[in-house]
């Protein structure tokens, strides 16, 4: 099937868009967050393409990352998660996000997309942990390579306490950028709740 096409986007909507592709109008299927980053009607935009084929249906899905639609297949292949499941989780939550999220076992930051419960959150990180770094991504691969010891562990601790993970990674970051050292743990974790109240 199609990798991706490449058109003028006529029609947008947070769920859906139109594109012209040499005459043929194309619907695609996308998700909230991929409608924030569209360009504006009547540019040209390159959409990676995922087809979904069942016997009453047959829809495209559309995004603008090739690391998006690898993961939007990954989660398909999850037992109880659908194409509108897997989309409404990539609109809710960026890849650096979720890969955080799963890494500290944080139910309670996964459990907040509409559609999943904690019984599905579990599963979501039970099934996607060791995964993100063979989807090619290499933001999300240097997420768990590049925080070790202390670093991790503050960011652990402020996930824990109910943080967004991706908000509490560059808070705790932030305070070792400005110390320009790694301080003790339980100093980190102090900093950079003081950084995050501020």
């Amino acid at each position: 099937m199609f990798e991706y096409l490449k058109g003028t986007l006529i029609e947008a909507s947070p769920q859906k868009i139109i594109l012209d592709v040499g005459g043929i109008g194309y619907g695609l299927f996308i998700s909230i967050a991929t409608f924030e980053k569209l360009p504006k009607i009547g540019n040209e935009v390159k959409i990676f393409t995922s087809s979904i084929i069942r016997e009453d249906s047959h829809r495209l899905f559309g995004f603008l990352a090739r690391e998006e639609k690898d993961f939007f297949i990954t989660l398909c292949e999850i037992s109880g998660i659908g194409p509108r499941l897997a989309i409404a989780i990539l609109g809710h939550m960026t890849l650096e996000d979720l890969h955080l999220a799963v890494e500290h076992h944080n139910v309670k930051a996964i459990s907040k997309i509409p559609g999943i419960g904690k019984k599905m959150a579990e599963r979501l990180i039970l099934e996607l942990r060791g995964k993100f770094e063979k989807s090619g991504n290499e933001k999300v691969s240097l997420t768990s390579s590049v925080y070790h010891g202390p670093i991790s562990d503050a960011i652990s601790a402020l996930v824990n306490l109910g943080y967004n993970p991706m908000e509490a990674q560059k808070v705790v970051q932030s305070v070792v950028t400005s110390k320009g050292e790694e301080p003790p743990l339980s100093e980190l974790i102090s900093l950079a709740l003081k950084a995050k109240k501020g």
